[in-house]
């Protein structure tokens, strides 16, 4: 089976590329002196071995696949220069298919010349793109003798005086006609020289220098350049925009779209230019209020609620409004009170007091319509709502009296327990508090922390409790400790600490050593990008059955710290693979690149349609609503084609007649985790489909199979 399919993947392959093999076995050109040869075996992730340097000139290239260099199944490969990429050599077109089953017995030649730089090869057998490496053509020795030649220009806004407002960007570049431009370095200020790979920008105040130099690839190291520059702050920006409201109202609302028992109101604000200072409203008339929550308005009747923003350069925004109605649920049937109980805790003398304090816990249960709240009186006083168990400290006899009443209005009889609270005696405290420190803030390779450290002191006493906290920072007088001490000075630290408690016992002194070092210049240029699509072309162009995105970023400064691709509209995921998409029809894929400072490259696309000759999927049923439903909860989840043809309402089939409501519950679980996987849903949004299939009635007695 394997050497049939192996068959039919050669014949395909050789078929799409009939000339690609032209150049090979040459034999009317004389043989070159260098013979280079790459072999391959039964691993399609790597060839079993391959050349990695090489000298310009004509070479002969080998490629061999074969019993011998460890193919036992009959894979085939193949031997491909990469011509598509700029970022490297593309002046030899290479492509050798081998097996150990063609006319050659899987050993191939061809010759070729070589120039000086980076040649990208791979393998280009479907699944066996992860095959591949890089080959560098150095000059040959003594062809080279003449340094490359360099230039700088310096960009950015200018004011009358010619001076760069804000920051200034210097863009090196290089050339060498004879080896090539192997690299370019730079020095601001007097640093030491580093890799060039992007134009450089520098934003900080005043008069700069930047010298620079670039070396070919035979080693030629051209004379030392400079470029002059100032930078100047820009004048700070005037705001005269108000910030932009607007707000939304949530809760259960009834078929009139009146809000039961409750609505909240939530109020937002944004200002693009100075910022937002602060938010107010006003609910039906009432003064003005500062907005620091969503607002809950729970009681019945119609509702106005204002809103309005200030920003922090005091722009206010016009005034908008919501308006909505609260009503009341409908009264439940309950005729029986709740039951109630009170227990009493803590620490008794022999005759059964509690010494200093006693806690009171009420419980109260209603099996109807529930419990709506618990209230309580301690000696005699009015009655209070019972939110947590209840501490009394105050010496002598008490009387809690409780009651607890249920959401249909019923109230529970009144009962009552007794206890008697006496005091402790005066504890005898001789031993000084525990005291600890720990050191926190960014730290480097070596364990320094960068641009400042933050010391935490904790004190604890078992007794008569902590007085207060001293510190002393490198040989200083103590000082009282109330919150935790940033240092920010660079060098070596010493900070000493020691804690009295109430009974006037000090700790002995201890300390915590740290090291505070400058922070390294910041990075503000995001990462480069670039993506590449493979797989089997139709005569259109089209990608038959699937296609193979292949996405890579670089990133000279932080480095490359995420790369996340969105399919089809998606949400951004994170990419860790090449993304295989064996969906038919069109198909648009972003993608983007974050480094390590938190830089992030603008989103680039490509799109490409695959094709397929297989049947159209039987779907359960059609609906193609624009979201997901679950019985008659919207989800707000996009109902998005799956990888089979159908929707995703069509396979959560919520308008079927289930077994039960756990049935239905159980099925939706099990298809947002297939489609989780296959990343048509992000985790958000399957978690939102799983909440509302267990909020529906679908599978309930009660529940309706009307149409949508």
């Amino acid at each position: 089976m394997l050497m049939a399919l192996m068959a039919v993947v050669f014949t395909a392959f050789a078929l799409a590329v009939p000339a690609a093999y032209a150049a090979v076995n040459r034999a009317e050109e004389p043989a070159a002196t260098q013979v280079l040869t790459w072999t391959a075996g039964d691993d399609y992730m790597k060839y079993t071995s391959a050349p990695t340097t090489a000298v310009a000139g004509k070479a002969t290239i080998v490629f061999e696949s074969s019993a011998a260099t460890g193919n036992t199944t009959g894979l085939t490969h193949t031997l491909t220069f990469d011509v598509s990429n700029t970022d490297y050599n593309n002046d030899v077109s290479l492509n050798i298919l081998a097996s150990p089953f063609d006319s050659q017995g899987g050993r191939h030649t061809a010759e070729v010349t070589l120039t000086p730089g980076v040649y990208r090869y791979f393998c280009a057998m479907p699944g066996h793109q992860m095959m591949t490496g890089e080959l560098i053509v150095t000059a040959a020795p003594g062809d080279d003798t003449t340094a490359p030649d360099t230039s700088a220009t310096v960009s950015g806004t200018k004011d009358s005086a010619g001076n760069y407002v804000g920051s200034a960007n210097v863009t090196l570049t290089a050339s060498d006609a004879e080896s090539g431009v192997a690299g370019i370095e730079y020095s601001l200020d007097g640093a030491s020289y580093g890799n060039y790979a992007a134009p450089v920008a520098v934003n900080s105040v005043g008069r700069h220098t930047l010298s620079y130099r670039a070396t070919d690839k035979a080693g030629n190291i051209s004379p030392v350049k400079s470029v002059e520059f100032t930078v100047v702050a820009p004048e700070p920006p005037k705001d005269t925009t108000p910030p932009d409201t607007s707000a939304t109202v949530s809760g259960t609302k009834d078929s009139a779209g009146n809000y039961v028992s409750s609505a909240t109101v939530a109020v937002t604000a944004s200002d693009a230019e100075s910022g937002v200072a602060g938010i107010e409203y006003s609910l039906d008339g009432a003064s003005y209020g500062n907005y620091a929550a969503p607002v809950a308005v729970n009681s019945v009747g119609r509702h106005t609620l204002s809103y309005r923003a200030t920003d922090k350069a005091g722009n206010i925004s016009p005034v908008k409004s919501v308006e909505f109605t609260v009503v009341a649920p409908e009264p439940p049937k309950d005729t029986t009170p709740p039951d109630t109980s009170a227990t009493v805790s803590g620490t008794k003398d022999s005759a059964g007091n509690y010494v200093s304090s006693a806690t009171v816990t009420v419980t109260a249960s209603d099996a109807e319509s529930g419990v709506a709240g618990i209230e309580y009186s301690l000696d005699g006083a009015s009655y209070r709502n019972y939110a947590a168990p209840v501490a009394v400290n105050s010496v002598g006899r008490h009387t809690l009296t409780y009651r607890a009443t249920d959401k249909a209005g019923n109230i529970s009889p009144v009962k009552s327990v007794e206890f008697t609270v006496v005091a402790p005696e005066p504890p005898k405290d001789t031993t000084p508090p525990d005291t600890s420190a720990t050191v926190s803030g960014t730290k480097d390779s070596a364990g320094n922390y960068v641009s400042s450290a933050t010391v935490t002191v904790t004190a604890s006493d078992a007794e008569s409790g902590v007085a207060g906290i001293e510190y002393s920072l490198d040989g200083a007088s103590y000082r009282n400790y109330a919150a935790p001490v940033a240092v920010n000075s660079v060098g070596r630290h010493t900070l000493t600490y020691r804690a009295t408690d109430k009974a006037g016992n000090t700790s002995p002194a201890q300390s915590v050593e740290f090291t505070v070092v400058a922070a390294p210049p910041e990075d503000r240029t995001p990462p480069q990008v670039s993506a590449s699509v493979s797989g089997t072309k139709n005569d259109s162009g089209d990608y038959v059955g699937s296609a193979t995105v292949t996405v890579t970023a670089s990133d000279a400064e932080s480095g490359v710290a995420r790369i996340e691709y969105s399919l089809d509209g998606g949400s951004y995921l994170q990419y860790s693979a090449p993304v295989a998409i064996d969906r038919a029809g069109s198909h648009t894929l972003l993608y983007r690149a974050s480094d390590k400072a938190g830089n992030t490259s603008t989103p680039q696309s490509l799109s490409l349609t695959i094709v397929d000759s297989k049947p159209p999927t039987d779907c359960p049923e059609t609906d193609d609503r624009s979201t997901v439903f679950t019985g008659s909860i919207n989800t707000g989840v996009p109902n998005r084609v799956t990888t089979n043809g159908c929707t995703v309402n069509e396979l959560i089939e919520d308008h079927r007649a289930w077994k039960n409501h756990g049935a239905f519950v159980s099925h939706v679980g099990e298809i947002v985790t297939t489609l989780r996987k296959e990343g048509v849903l992000d985790q958000r949004e399957a978690a939102l489909i799983k909440k509302a299939a267990g909020q529906s009635d679908v599978g309930m007695p009660n529940h309706s199979l009307a149409g949508r």
